[in-house]
């Protein structure tokens, strides 16, 4: 049977997949970074305005790495969002589990001293990550996490193929799970250094096992390849510069 996670009441409609930063303004802690990704230097802080006021907050800046390409990298942040969005609300819709899954909406802010842009969102407790981009999954047994390899398999299914939304990583509240900074493989390579193309997709396929939230109607690549060893932190193309071809690496 297929393992299920408490129902929300009867009365309550679906609400949004978007979780928004519903404020304006914000008072960010720069003496130390809170933790620190490829390309970014992620920092804490509290919301000091709107509905979330009081609320913890993280400011996301690209470090040096990426800094010479930054209108890019948000750009392409924000594509990757609005993609992830649209596949998560299609899993949503389709009430494969009777809770929701909700995405932060990051917003591009700037500092009132510096004028320096960075990506504000909402903060996620007790954060762990549920899989990679080179098809790593956390084996910890919890409903949740299958949820997540189901989610990674559907996103596949319902772009007729062509996208797979993975790199999923967030936390579980009482009303569902919230994600952040999630990966969108394509078939063109659309989405940023995270995305590894078919070749990254067919390696999260070779290693995907589908549990009780798949269905058995959802498609797959046939007979699919490995072309990367798994890695928990992200898989990326290394920064392609005029002189270089691009490479992968690994980053956490």
């Amino acid at each position: 049977p297929t393992p299920t996670l408490r129902a929300l009441p009867s009365s309550m409609s679906r609400p949004s997949t978007a979780r928004e930063n519903l404020s304006n303004h914000a008072s960010i802690t720069m003496g130390a970074v809170f933790a620190r990704g490829a390309f970014k230097d992620v920092f804490q802080g509290h919301y000091t305005s709107g509905p979330r006021e009081g609320q913890k907050c993280v400011a996301k800046f690209f470090n040096e790495r990426a800094r010479m390409l930054e209108d890019d990298f948000y750009k392409s942040e924000l594509n990757v969002i609005k993609a992830a969005m649209k596949m998560i609300k299609n899993f949503n819709r389709g009430e494969f589990i009777n809770r929701h899954i909700y995405l932060n909406q990051p917003e591009i802010w700037t500092m009132k001293d510096s004028g320096r842009p960075n990506l504000c969102e909402p903060f996620i407790i007790s954060f762990q990550k549920f899989n990679s981009n080179s098809g790593w999954v956390d084996h910890d047994g919890t409903l949740w996490n299958q949820v997540m390899q189901a989610l990674s398999h559907f996103s596949y299914h319902s772009s007729g193929g062509r996208l797979l939304l993975c790199d999923l990583q967030g936390g579980i509240y009482s009303d569902g799970a919230v994600l952040t900074d999630p990966v969108v493989m394509s078939m063109g390579r659309e989405f940023g250094p995270a995305d590894l193309g078919r070749e990254g997709i067919e390696t999260f396929f070779a290693r995907h096992e589908c549990n009780g939230y798949c269905r058995r109607e959802w498609t797959q690549p046939h007979r699919p390849s490995v072309f990367y060893p798994a890695h928990e932190g992200t898989s990326m193309m290394e920064v392609p510069t005029r002189h270089s071809r691009q490479r992968l690496t690994h980053h956490h």
